[in-house]
């Protein structure tokens, strides 16, 4: 097992003061199913989960914050959201190939289970967590932005014309366009707000905007956001807090 983290730690090119916390950060809870009695000496990786979670938040919001001034608070959530979700975590674990390191039930132990977009995503998660308590803030945000800077020049391309985007993808994917359509025009005459919807696959989103380009933007802008997280399957179901 000590082989095992010395190895991890070269990976991330951090050297732990507590290995304890490395481990527990890739100790996926179906090991502790399948063996409860492990529970009397080791913990599951949920806590660390959700440490890093908001870790992961604070160091981004504060760094698109700094980086990128002249942009509005849409723009900043929307590209956080792109960051920081669970596509784009997994991609994170993925170039760390972290799937590797975590200790899994026996049903879980196989390449698929190992590659699974969600536990990945788990992982590096409880990962950040696990360097912030061992750490400290500033190892773990140098260590979170080297992948932001590798992504941010992608995402913030994509947002220059998301609408292109969108239609990109869409016709790409189902040979179809996205369909738009007026919601509501609101507020006095010298300060309209216009709500346009895309229609992709079954799913709507909705964006507001001061013109009806820029309403149409704001949605084609939430559909990619779903589509990144969620692939929008017509089949599968997404969360309403996502739109």
């Amino acid at each position: 097992m000590s082989e095992r983290l010395a190895e991890l730690e070269q990976v991330i090119g951090i050297t732990f003061r507590d290995r304890s916390l490395l481990q527990r950060a890739f100790m996926h809870r179906s090991l502790f199913n399948e063996q409860p009695h492990l529970l009397n000496q080791l913990t599951d990786n949920e806590r660390l989960e959700f440490l890093g979670d908001s870790v992961l938040h604070f160091v981004t919001t504060t760094w698109l914050f700094t980086t990128f001034p002249e942009q509005n608070e849409a723009t900043l959530t929307h590209w956080r959201a792109a960051l920081v979700s669970t596509k784009g975590l997994a991609e994170c674990a993925g170039q760390l190939n972290l799937g590797q390191y975590a200790y899994l039930s026996r049903g879980e132990d196989n390449p698929a289970g190992r590659s699974r977009e969600k536990l990945l995503a788990d992982l590096f998660e409880a990962l950040v967590g696990a360097i912030y308590l061992d750490q400290g803030l500033e190892t773990v945000r140098t260590f979170i932005l080297r992948f932001w800077q590798e992504r941010i020049d992608r995402i913030t391309r994509l947002d220059l014309d998301p609408t292109m985007r969108l239609q990109e993808l869409m016709q790409a994917r189902y040979k179809q366009l996205p369909a738009y359509e007026m919601v509501e025009e609101r507020g006095p005459e010298h300060c309209r707000e216009y709500v346009m919807a895309v229609n992709v696959m079954g799913h709507q989103f909705t964006g507001s905007g001061s013109s009806k380009k820029e309403a149409k933007k704001a949605a084609a802008r939430k559909a990619l956001v779903a589509w990144g997280e969620h692939g929008l399957d017509p089949l599968v179901p997404i969360d309403p807090k996502s739109k």
